[in-house]
């Protein structure tokens, strides 16, 4: 476990997410989503390299997550599905005080839309 395979996965996630036309459809973005969640649990790092992955881009990693979970929170249908298992691995690296989604004008709520308008344009029934 290692910070270059979580720079792999976010890479991937990047490609498919903040593109159009996206390499990888909602299904397949989820499975590298649990993951880079998995890989982010067994690889010791400090928070500060969350916001150096992905700097400069639409998303730092630590937006992405905080995004990504809350698309999560939304979207998952019983915990049986993929999505409720994508944000149980999101909950284990980010858990929310008092937020209540993503905050307006950054990286989170970027990733947040971004991530419902790929549902959306593949026709993902969740």
């Amino acid at each position: 476990m290692s910070v270059k395979n979580i720079k792999r996965l976010y890479e991937v996630i990047n490609n498919s997410v903040f593109t159009i036309n996206g390499k990888l459809d909602y299904n397949r973005v989820t499975d590298v989503v649990i993951a880079l969640c998995n890989e982010v649990v067994e690889t010791e790092t400090d928070e500060f390299i969350w916001g150096d992955i992905g700097e400069g881009g639409d998303a730092s990693l630590g937006d992405f997550i905080i995004g990504a979970y809350w698309h999560y929170d939304e979207q998952h249908d019983g915990q049986s599905s993929k999505v409720y298992a994508a944000l149980s691995a999101l909950g284990r690296i980010y858990w929310p005080n008092m937020e209540t989604g993503p905050e307006q004008d950054t990286g989170e709520h970027v990733t947040y839309e971004l991530l419902n308008l790929l549902v959306e344009s593949n026709g993902v029934t969740i």
